[in-house]
């Protein structure tokens, strides 16, 4: 069975989850160790789960499970001018089902309303915040085709892909936990509940608490692009200083953030952002656009040639984190054509 998709719910629903929770079969712990250790995007939905199964206890059977999240439904929908005896049931229920019922209340109520377990407040000043911080001048910089990691001050980290520059305040994780990217990263989030971590881009603020994402805004791209792999983020759109919309992101979303256009949540495979953090690039008969988004969301670097030129490049072949140069090397090789670079942008020639 695939878990990628399993919810917190689906986790507490899951008996050999429960049984790997409490340590109550071996052959269960080896089995979700396993998953776990394979997928590690389940990891921070799992975790949260973890905490409530061993703090509320929960191990019951199927039927009860479904049975009381039924009735809890039933309260959901119950319309406010329905008569005030509706709520009584749960008085009623049987001790492990009422600590079943307030697990599945958390998640529905908390979990699924806010974007994160803590206070809005919070959130709401890491943003005022951020709107009105002037850039800071801590900058950890990229060469075009270079990547570097970095680790923050509160633990958390970034890979900068090429031509990237972060910016990180002298005072970071005193107050507040805000970074200024230019071009393309993946962070890595320490958790603290005080503290949201904000990434701040020319058009986005991607705010976090715990989790991993990647950010992607260059200056000579008109579109910006959040994907997240864990956790949650919100995503705001920034024009002129000021958020303009926002959106919400579970694992395996993304949003692209143009100019005078909504944000449009969409889906993507785990295995893009393993790919791009692999730097994995597999051609197979690519023809010259393909060879161009490819390079670019790997390295960083926008291919140009022109169009006589761009229609006779095909290429074939794998890499796996290999360094640009190597790359255009078997591309120019193989067309008989040459590169040059000026800044991050690459012309071929014949």
């Amino acid at each position: 069975m695939d878990h990628v998709n399993y919810t917190i719910e689906d986790f507490l629903m899951d008996d050999r989850f429960v049984n790997y929770c409490l340590r109550t079969d071996d052959a269960d712990v080896n089995y979700w160790a396993g998953i776990l250790d394979n997928r590690p995007e389940l990891r921070g939905r799992a975790e949260a789960a973890k905490e409530l199964i061993l703090l509320m206890a929960v191990k019951v059977d199927d039927e009860e499970k479904h049975r009381e999240l039924n009735r809890l439904q039933a309260a959901i929908d119950v319309t406010p001018n329905a008569p005030a005896h509706h709520p009584v049931f749960i008085a009623t229920l049987s001790r492990r089902a009422k600590r079943w019922l307030a697990v599945a209340a958390t998640l529905l109520f908390v979990g699924s309303a806010s974007l994160f377990f803590m206070s809005d407040n919070v959130v709401d000043r890491a943003i005022t915040f951020a709107l009105v911080q002037a850039q800071p001048q801590t900058v950890v910089q990229t060469a075009v085709g270079e990547r570097q990691h970095f680790t923050l001050p509160d633990g958390s980290t970034a890979l900068l892909n090429g031509s990237s520059r972060l910016r990180v305040a002298d005072d970071f994780n005193g107050t507040h936990r805000v970074v200024w990217l230019e071009g393309d990263a993946y962070f890595e989030v320490a958790k603290n509940a005080e503290k949201p971590f904000i990434v701040r881009t020319a058009s986005t603020m991607t705010t976090a608490l715990g989790t991993s994402f990647r950010v992607t805004n260059y200056a000579d791209q008109t579109e910006s692009q959040v994907m997240l792999t864990s956790g949650k983020v919100q995503v705001n759109h920034i024009v002129a200083g000021k958020s303009m919309a926002s959106a919400i992101l579970h694992p395996s979303q993304m949003t692209n953030i143009t100019t005078d256009q909504p944000l449009v949540i969409q889906s993507f495979e785990q295995e893009q952002i393993t790919a791009w953090l692999d730097r994995r690039l597999t051609f197979q008969g690519a023809d010259f656009t393909e060879i161009k988004d490819k390079l670019y969301d790997v390295y960083g670097v926008s291919l140009v040639a022109e169009s006589d030129v761009a229609q006779t490049v095909a290429f074939t072949g794998q890499f796996v984190n290999r360094q640009l140069q190597e790359v255009l090397d078997a591309i120019a090789f193989s067309n008989r054509v040459q590169f040059t670079m000026d800044g991050n942008q690459l012309q071929i020639i014949p």
